[in-house]
Order: C-alpha cells, then structure tokens, then sequence
C-alpha cells in the first residue's frame, strides 16, 4: 500500500511547519504529491494554505508575495485574498468583472501545539487532542521536524513496533541482552490503536541526568497511542522513579516515498532550558538510528496480514495494518479486514 492509494488519509491533519516559521512570506510545502502554500495575510493573523499553483498560467504562488492581506502571482500580479478568491487582475479592464474561476483552490489550515496543520480534504476529525501537550503540569519541548526517505506509514509502524528498541536503538537506549518484551494486549476502537508493555533499557551517563535515574539498566513502560492513522502517542514511564516522557511523533506524507517527520515531547519532571536541549540531544540520536533503517525500507507497506511473516511481539504493528486496510477498503481498494483471520 502507497499513501496514494488510500484518499481517506487525506481526511486527517498534519502537521507541515512550526508555527514561527510560517509568516508572511509565502511558503512552499508538498503533502500527498501535490504543491501547496502556505501564508499569513498580516504578521498578526492565522495561516492560510492553498494549492501553489495560479490558475491564470500556472505559475508558483509561493514565488510571489503578500500584499494588502493578499497573496500575489509573482507572472501577472493577480491577487487572491485569504479565501483564495482572486480580487484583482492588473491587466484587466478594471471595469469587468473578475471571472469566477480565477479562484486558487484553498486547503483548511490551523495551528496548535506550536505547529501548523493542514488538511486537504473533508476533515473526518479534528487536529488530535494529545492529553499531556495541553497539561501546564508538562512542558512541551519540540526537538525536530525532517524530511525522511521513507513512507508515513513505515515511520508509524516503527513508532507502534516496541521490540525494535532492543536492537535499532542498541548504541543508545537498547538493551540487546533484553530484547523480550512483557505480555501485553492491544486494543482497537475504530481507527485508535492502543497498549501498555513493559521491557529494559539502558541508561547511559547523559540518560542518567537527562532521566534522574542512577542504574544502567532500567525498566521502562510504553503506554502507546495510535491517535490517528499517522499521529502516534507512546508515554513512556520509568519504574524506577515514575517519570513520564510523552513522544508524540507525526508523519505528514509528502509524496509515496518521502516523509516530514516531527517529533515533540511533553515531561512532568519541569526541566530547566539546559535540560531540555539535553533531553532533546538524546532523542534525536535515539530518531537518527530510526530514519538509517527506515529509509533503506521499501515505502510500499504491506496491509495484507499474510504478506510478512508475524510473532506475538508483532500484536500492535499487525493491528496497526488492518486499521490502514480498512481505510484502504472504503476506496474499495481492498476486502474488509474482517475477511482476513486474525493471527493471535
């Protein structure tokens, strides 16, 4: 399965700047394939987005600039208001009207947590509430946004895939030596995944600091959270002293084969800001091994549950493929998931 091949991801939200970085100079940015924009009319309004493409010549609107509150092809000085209706053809006899197809087609646009979200088509829900981010008792920390060589899907298997962290992840967090993982069962409502597994980690000497942890190994609890198809959630709590580090990891297709990858975290432990770099040194190391082995991966993701080879460590990744198969199926793309056995 390539994202293409399933419209219905295209009814989600996701994430494809930092809120700061969006002003207004118009910015380009890709998602399923297709060119967009994205602008603020004034330094003090909302984002908008649209298709970067004036449909005068087709010239890139993100080549142009903002005027008055409007957005200007940078061929002909056509203007486009935040509707992405066009309110002036400079080339035109001022006293006719403007034609009503000389309109960009416009994609919904919102910020929060700090980011800007799009969606390109009819939204079937709303940008993901993520507990923690939205609790004063946590501080946020962003710590990356990148474009991976590898598809969405791969990105959010990787983060639902528990039993990789022993090995992907070995000259950092992993403990090799403990690869087995607690039992655990997975839960579905609809699209959420959800699960709770237990499993060892080691601690190095940043890690001890970073976590106020003292042992070199230490028992750690995913509490994951499949929020939306490519929103994960996973708490990550330590036994040995309760703290609860939150990874939310996004994946926002840009096309088949490539991904922007953004990561953010929320921890109940208020660390100062040096600590907070520090926390974030750590996690995008843990995040580099991670984007080696995932872009060496094919990016057709296989949704069929007998196509790969599963174990009982496989539950949360193998539910994971029917939840993206039944949103493939309402395209009629493929049979219902509930015509497949269910392994386990």
């Amino acid at each position: 399965m390539l994202v293409s091949e399933v419209p219905a991801l295209r009814e989600f939200w996701y994430p494809i700047a930092y809120s700061g970085d969006i002003g207004t100079e118009p910015t380009a940015f890709r998602i399923f394939g297709e060119d967009h924009v994205a602008w603020r009319p004034s330094t003090d309004s909302g984002v908008r987005a649209a298709v970067d493409e004036c449909p005068h010549r087709s010239a890139r609107l993100s080549q142009g600039w903002v005027a008055d509150g409007c957005l200007v092809c940078p061929y002909h000085g056509w203007r486009f208001d935040s509707s992405g209706a066009c309110v002036e053809i400079p080339a035109a006899d001022p006293e006719l009207p403007i034609p009503a197809r000389a309109h960009v087609g416009s994609v919904l646009a919102d910020e929060r947590y700090g980011l800007v979200w799009v969606c390109v088509g009819s939204p079937r829900a709303g940008i993901p509430d993520l507990g923690e981010a939205d609790d004063p008792e946590f501080t946020v920390i962003h710590e990356m946004m990148d474009v991976w060589q590898a598809s969405a899907p791969r990105v959010i298997d990787n983060a639902l895939d528990v039993s990789h962290v022993a090995w992907v992840h070995r000259d950092s967090v992993g403990s090799a030596a403990n690869p087995r993982l607690s039992d655990f069962t997975v839960a579905r409502d609809d699209l959420r995944v959800t699960f709770s597994v237990s499993y060892m980690v080691s601690v190095n000497e940043q890690q001890k600091k970073n976590l106020g942890i003292e042992s070199d190994l230490t028992g750690r609890t995913t509490h994951a959270d499949l929020v939306q198809p490519l929103v994960f959630r996973g708490v990550l709590e330590y036994h040995e002293n309760g703290l609860r580090h939150v990874l939310y990891k996004t994946a926002t297709p840009i096309d088949d084969r490539s991904t922007l990858f953004c990561q953010f975290i929320a921890r109940n432990d208020a660390p100062t800001a040096e600590q907070r770099e520090e926390i974030a040194a750590v996690d995008r190391v843990v995040q580099s091994e991670d984007k080696v082995l995932l872009e060496g991966v094919n990016p057709n993701f296989p949704i069929e549950v007998t196509t790969e080879v599963h174990t009982k460590a496989d539950r949360m990744t193998l539910e994971y493929r029917r939840v993206l198969a039944s949103l493939a199926a309402e395209a009629g793309a493929v049979p219902s998931d509930r015509a497949w056995a269910r392994h386990f």
